[in-house]
Order: C-alpha cells, then sequence, then structure tokens
C-alpha cells in the first residue's frame, strides 16, 4: 500500500467515525422526544424484597405515563455498591432510572465506594419501612427479652440476615445489640442480598434470625412460617398492630429502612421534570391501574410509604446521611466501617498490573540484548491502519455498548477485528462465542463489576 492509498484509508475511516459521532448526536434519543424507547430501573437488591416489589409496581405505572416500556434490572452484589453505581453512574438520558436505599448513605462512610446521594437527583422517596426480628415459627424465642438473653449467655451462637454485611438491617441489629449492652457481633451475621433470600433462608432453618422490614416478610408472616418477636418503630405499624415494638419492651431502639427514586446527575431538566411530574401522578393517586392507585397497591402489599418529592427528599437525604455517618464511623460501629476487600480492589490491581506491563516493555526497550533496535522502516502502512481500527472499535464501543449491551457490542467489535486481521471468519466467531461470554460471567457474575446490559438486558 503506497502513501497515498494510506492516506486515503486513513481518512475513510476518521470519515466513517465522525458519521458514527454525528449519527449518534442526531438520534431520536433527543430531550424533545423523550421517552421513544425502553426504559430501565437499575433495583439494587434481589427479588422478593421491598425494594424489589416496590420498583416493579412503579414500573407498571410509569410504563402508562410515559407510555414505553419500563423494565426492573436486578444489579446485585457489592453489598448495594453494584446496583447503587449502575443506576446512578449511567448515561443521564433519562432511559436508566435508579432506585436507592439506605446503604446508599451507608456505604461511602464504610470505605466500599466513593457513590454518594450527593451523586443523585432525588425524585421522590417512596418506602420508609421500620426494622423487625423475625424467628422460624418452631423458634424457642417468643420476645425480644428471651433472644437479648440467651445472646447474653451464648454470644456469637446465634446467625442473623437480612441484607448485605454492613447494610441498613444489619445496622439496625448491631445497633440493637450495641445498645443492650453487647457487642455488634455477639450475633453472627450472614450476609445475603436482601431480604427475599433471608427470609427462605430463615423458613428452610439456614439462620436463626432475619432482621427486615415487617412488609417484606408479609406472605412468610401471614402464612405462619415466621414469628416477628418485635419492631424498631415508635408505634405499632398500623398494618401491623399485633406486632409489638420494642418500647413496649422496654428497649428504647427504633431505626427504619426506606427507598426512593433518583437519576443520574446531568440529566437534562426537562427530563428530570417529565419524570418527577409523571411519578407525582403515581404517587398522589391520580393515576389507576386495574382500578387501583399506586398507594393502594402499596397498602395492599403491606409496605409502609412515605413520599417526599425533590428538595424535600434531597433535604431528607442530606440529614440521613449524616446521622448514619454518625453512627457508622462512632467507636461501637468501627469495624463495619474498616477499610476492606471492596468491589473496587479488582479494579485497582488489574490498573497496577497494567503499570507493571507497561514498565517492564519500558526496561526492555533500554536494554538492547532484550530486544533489538526497532527503525522506522518497521512501522508499515498496514500496522498503521490496524492501529486505527482498533481505536475506532474503542470508540465504537464507548458510543454503543450503553445501548446495545456488552455481549452484542464487544462481541461485534472482537469479531470484526478478528476478521479483519485475516482470521478466517469461522474461528473469529468461534473465538467470540468463547471468548466474550466467558468475559461476561468472569465480571459481571463473579467480581460483580457492572457492565452495560443495552435495552435486551445483555
Amino acid at each position: 500500500m503506497n502513501q497515498r492509498a494510506l492516506a486515503n484509508t486513513t481518512v475513510q475511516l476518521m470519515l466513517l467515525l465522525l458519521c458514527l459521532m454525528l449519527s449518534e448526536g442526531c438520534s431520536s434519543d433527543s430531550v424533545e422526544n423523550y421517552p421513544d424507547r425502553p426504559i430501565s430501573i437499575i433495583c439494587p437488591w434481589s427479588v422478593g424484597g421491598a425494594t424489589d416489589r416496590t420498583s416493579r409496581q412503579l414500573a407498571v405505572f410509569l410504563e402508562q405515563e410515559l407510555g414505553v416500556p419500563v423494565n426492573v434490572i436486578n444489579a446485585t452484589g457489592g453489598r448495594g455498591v453494584t446496583g447503587h453505581s449502575r443506576g446512578l453512574k449511567a448515561r443521564p438520558d433519562g432511559y436508566t432510572l435508579a432506585i436507592i436505599t439506605g446503604e446508599l448513605n451507608m456505604l461511602h462512610w464504610q470505605d466500599l465506594t466513593t457513590i454518594s446521594s450527593r451523586d443523585a437527583i432525588p425524585i421522590m422517596s417512596l418506602v420508609d419501612g421500620a426494622a423487625a426480628i423475625f424467628v422460624k415459627d418452631d423458634s424457642p424465642f417468643h420476645n425480644m427479652q428471651e433472644l437479648l438473653d440467651y445472646a447474653k449467655q451464648n454470644p456469637g451462637k446465634l446467625t442473623a440476615t437480612g441484607t448485605a454485611s454492613g447494610g441498613i438491617w444489619h445496622l439496625a441489629l448491631a445497633g440493637w445489640l450495641d445498645f443492650s449492652g453487647l457487642k455488634a457481633d455477639d450475633i453472627k451475621w450472614i450476609p445475603m442480598n436482601g431480604a427475599g433470600p433471608s427470609l427462605q433462608e430463615l423458613a428452610s432453618g439456614g439462620v436463626d434470625l432475619v432482621c427486615c422490614s415487617l412488609p417484606e416478610a408479609k406472605t412468610l408472616y401471614d402464612s405462619g412460617q415466621v414469628r416477628c418477636l418485635g419492631v424498631m418503630a415508635e408505634e405499632p405499624l398500623p398494618e401491623f398492630k399485633e406486632v409489638p415494638t420494642f418500647l413496649s419492651q422496654g428497649m428504647n431502639w427504633n431505626i427504619s429502612g426506606w427507598n426512593g427514586l433518583a437519576l443520574p446527575l446531568e440529566t437534562p431538566q426537562p427530563i428530570v421534570e417529565k419524570v418527577s411530574q409523571a411519578v407525582k401522578k403515581i404517587t398522589s393517586g391520580e393515576s389507576v391501574m386495574q382500578g387501583k392507585t399506586f398507594p393502594e397497591f402499596m397498602r395492599a402489599a403491606g409496605l409502609s410509604t412515605r413520599y417526599r418529592a425533590d428538595d424535600q427528599f434531597a433535604q431528607f437525604l442530606k440529614s440521613n446521611d449524616k446521622t448514619l455517618g454518625k453512627l457508622l464511623t462512632s467507636d461501637a460501629f468501627r469495624q463495619m466501617s474498616s477499610r476492606g476487600t471492596g468491589p473496587l480492589v479488582f479494579p485497582g490491581l488489574l490498573a497496577a498490573a497494567i503499570g507493571v506491563i507497561l514498565g517492564c516493555l519500558a526496561f526492555q526497550k533500554k536494554v538492547p540484548a532484550l530486544a533489538p533496535d526497532v527503525s522506522s522502516d518497521t512501522v508499515t502502512s498496514r500496522g498503521v491502519v490496524n492501529t486505527v481500527l482498533v481505536l475506532l472499535g474503542v470508540v465504537a464501543y464507548l458510543l454503543f455498548a450503553e445501548k446495545v449491551g456488552f455481549l452484542l457490542t464487544a462481541g461485534a467489535i472482537l469479531f470484526l477485528l478478528l476478521w479483519k486481521f485475516g482470521t478466517r471468519w469461522w474461528m473469529s466467531a468461534l473465538i467470540t462465542v468463547l471468548f466474550i461470554p466467558g468475559i461476561y460471567t468472569l465480571f459481571a457474575q463473579l467480581l460483580r463489576v457492572p457492565l452495560p446490559r443495552g435495552i435486551w438486558g445483555w
């Protein structure tokens, strides 16, 4: 390939890149047309809990108000880091909504992530439920005093769960233990991704007790499979008047968990207003589905609602963050806020490994015995074109991965690059089919690193 051909090829590639960028900017995803494609709600906890049920009920009403499909994605893992990060760090175009929970105001105090409520545009708080203690139907404990007496005499023998280690329900139980003069770990906490799987573990006899909200345990509670020893509220809940409070049992301790809807920072104001108006219409009861309003559906599910909109929600987030920060940085909870192995450790190690490799390459170039001199003649036109193609692949991934998803975007780019570099098409396809799903499984499933899933969830 001569110099003129090389120049023409390079110009063509640059024009292609420019067209891609222009097409991205001129797509139908404009503020004026919002929304014109499906919307995703990122829920940071597992299926079955109060947060998941709230997300799915809200999605049904939002579909009616916004006129497009609204899908709920349960992005669990990392003690809530994965879901909150994926929701609040998504592209601020209004097509990814974030369900945020009390853990958002805890994670940064525990040095698990830098993300906090300051990274969110608050739309509406939805659920505010007091913590409660549940045991299996055949448990020997019938009230909180019996449980406390046993924990004092047998520190470390009981097991409990309800959420991730250091989550709001863990904090509620550990706080009660500290209030009662015990150590925060006198009841061993087993981390799980939400109340749903935790309650199933309790019902099967895998743990001794669960700490979560009463609405989350409503199904098992109503069926008699679990019993509630007490609720950490100032007064009995209207939906569960038969459940005694901690205060009525001589224990002046209460704490609650909450969830709400938010958007990523830098979301255009017209989109924020449109989503906010839709949610206000839903929570006020103006929107009706199957003859019922959203508040009626929530009450039927036993969920304790607390609707704070816009600035009021923002003020609550600020004060709640301050309260939880004071608690988590106290001497009693220092161990729960200690620096441990979090979800950012692996990216840090990966960056360090890249640095070491680059250092080795730099060292190799300085030692003639390790590498011969490289002359300008070895830099071929084909090498330049291949380099440009790789860079275009990177740009294409950045442009389309969020919409199309990691699997399809990365797979298409890898296949085309391999084929362009001279690999036979069937071998390129085989490598792509084996390599890309393996990478996705490693990062998204095992290491809990959030990867783009696109509108199809891939």
